[in-house]
């Protein structure tokens, strides 16, 4: 009888899921991406990475960074060239993580860049291409990740980027590509 109340006591008592919580995540990628530039939408390449720290089991606090190319044809007042994109974003991450597949949503804010170089210099040549730019943006993105095991996931993420202060010259950015995941502390 004891062991019957135990077992039944023990069932009936609400447990904190932590999956997330305080346990710290990294991200990389290679990436497809697509940009707006005047009346261009070259396509070009690259990848970045993303540090997370989970605050709640289903909110991560992220910091993302990115860069990518893209070869830009010439047209008929700028010459042709490879532009240079690369951001450094702050946002938060919200996870659905109850079985292997864990579809994750984002909002980030912060600083979103374009050279007209793919060295990412701010000469005169680089300007002819596309006049350089740094404006503060914001991103929604969403991913789809497997769980191989506790620590490794592999998925698919996609990104829009809008820059609000410079609107005129770089309205959007978008990218997307596989991911691999790896997950430790809490």
């Amino acid at each position: 009888m004891l062991r019957a109340l135990t077992a039944t006591l023990v069932l009936l008592v609400p447990l904190c899921a932590r999956a997330d919580f305080k346990e710290w995540t990294v991200s990389a990628w290679p990436a497809y991406a697509v940009t707006y530039v005047d009346s261009r939408a070259p396509s070009g390449g690259g990848g970045g990475v993303e540090v997370g720290f989970g605050i709640t089991e289903g909110l991560t606090l992220k910091a993302v960074g990115f860069m990518s190319w893209h070869p830009v044809a010439a047209t008929q007042s700028t010459p042709a060239g490879t532009l240079g994109e690369f951001s450094a974003m702050l946002g938060i991450n919200y996870s659905l993580d109850v079985i292997r597949l864990v579809p994750s949503f984002d909002l980030a804010v912060g600083l979103l860049g374009l050279r007209g170089s793919a060295r990412f210099a701010d000469d005169a040549r680089a300007n002819q291409v596309a006049p350089s730019s740094n404006a503060f943006g914001v991103g929604i993105g969403l991913s789809l990740d497997y769980l191989l095991t506790r620590h490794w996931a592999v998925g698919v993420t996609v990104r829009y980027h809008a820059f609000l202060t410079d609107i005129t010259r770089i309205p959007v950015y978008l990218w997307v590509g596989p991911r691999v995941t790896f997950k430790f502390g809490g």
